[in-house]
């Protein structure tokens, strides 16, 4: 049983090498660049930058939602890395990734309803589930999506005014 738990973990939380890191950078470049846009001119975000509590954001974010929705819905695509599943199991993975965010408003933080059943939100997450499922895939790792869904939240929070919702309001 441990023997199991061990190689399942291993599998998961590999450490990607130079190239995979590289290639996750470059995806996570690519979306900011088309999301960042979308969301300003679309007008669901807006330029706002503040330090203010930053800190204690980052660190709950590396958690929740990083860690915690990139094993969700990133790890069984190394778990249960099937080759000739893997193009249904992502889409799969994504579709509950950006219905999770519906879920998520609608039960448990009711906070973020207005936001996390926006259209436009909901297309950013599309965008961003995208990116973590091509950095999971290109690198046989969980890190790099954790890392890139880690700063996204943080950019998000810190400089486009997103909503403190478990931290300082």
């Amino acid at each position: 049983m441990m023997t199991g738990v061990a190689t399942l973990f291993t599998r998961v939380f590999t450490w990607p090498n130079a190239r995979a890191w590289g290639e996750s950078t470059a995806l996570l470049t690519l979306f900011a660049s088309i999301s960042v846009p979308f969301s300003l001119l679309s007008g669901l975000f807006a330029w706002t930058p503040s330090t203010d509590g930053l800190w204690q954001v980052a660190l709950v974010a590396f958690f929740l939602p990083a860690l915690t929705e990139e094993l969700a819905f990133r790890g069984p695509l190394l778990i249960l890395g099937n080759k000739t599943l893997h193009f249904q199991l992502a889409a799969m993975l994504l579709a509950l990734f950006v219905l999770w965010h519906l879920v998520n408003a609608w039960l448990l933080m009711t906070e973020a309803r207005g936001l996390f059943d926006d259209p436009r939100f909901l297309v950013v997450a599309f965008g961003l589930g995208m990116t973590c499922t091509f950095a999971t895939f290109r690198s046989r790792s969980l890190w790099p999506a954790i890392f890139i869904h880690w700063l996204v939240v943080v950019g998000w929070k810190g400089l486009f005014g997103g909503p403190q919702f478990l931290v300082g309001g």
